[in-house]
């Protein structure tokens, strides 16, 4: 059977993201500054194959925790919308091309399906933003050969509703609850942040994010935007 759950803003937004934001500006330098170190090792390797493993096992675990970091200053801060012009059918087009692109041999394919032109007031960077972490999560939850579906459509009240469905193990119904949760586990003991991140922009155009997962099928998440922005003339 089919569960839904309906991202709502948090609660105690301001506590969460001072603590959040401070957190990763205390680790932020120290990453840096080590994964300068790696970089050098790298260099000074040579040809000693050992090391240089070695070296890049260090960085690709740098750039996780950096990339970690970005995504607790994108969680701990206030969102900076800048409204203008945007089309959600090309945006959606786009991230969906970035991820085929960076796609390795191992990973699942990703399909965009159905889109058309749909133009709206609103901030592109924060949909890539929220479109960017709904696709990268059902990537990594949906295993190869199968494909992540990503389809732009109108929705029926005149706004546009943008769903990102992968044929993953699907979310047990009693954690669907908590799948917006900041550091809930997503993938492989990750923090989880992507999710969250994406319902406090999608909040923040007037949006929200829906998950339906079915366990052993799979799961669709939908960025749904209002027909006008917040801050639409």
């Amino acid at each position: 059977m089919t569960a839904t759950v309906r991202s709502s803003p948090a609660a105690s937004a301001p506590d969460t993201e001072w603590l959040v934001n401070q957190i990763a500006h205390a680790l932020r330098n120290p990453i840096f500054a080590a994964t300068v170190q790696a970089e050098a090792l790298v260099l000074k390797a040579g040809g000693d194959e050992g090391l240089t493993r070695s070296a890049a096992m260090v960085q690709g675990q740098l750039k996780r925790l950096a990339d970690d970091i970005e995504e607790m200053l994108l969680l701990g801060r206030p969102p900076r919308l800048s409204p203008r012009a945007a089309d959600v059918a090309l945006i959606a087009n786009e991230v969906a091309e970035s991820f085929r692109r960076g796609l390795k041999g191992d990973a699942a394919s990703v399909e965009l399906c159905g889109t058309v032109s749909l133009p709206r007031f609103s901030d592109p960077d924060a949909i890539r933003i929220i479109l960017e972490r709904l696709l990268r999560n059902a990537v990594e939850h949906t295993p190869p050969p199968h494909a992540v579906a990503v389809e732009a459509t109108a929705a029926g009240d005149g706004g546009v509703l943008v769903a990102v469905t992968d044929c993953g193990d699907g979310i047990a119904p009693e954690l669907l609850d908590r799948v917006f949760l900041p550091f809930f586990p997503q993938h492989r003991g990750r923090p989880g942040l992507g999710l969250a991140v994406a319902a406090k922009f999608a909040h923040a155009l007037g949006g929200y994010i829906e998950i339906s997962s079915e366990p052993g099928t799979g799961t669709t998440a939908r960025l749904l935007l209002p027909p006008h922005s917040p801050a639409a003339p």
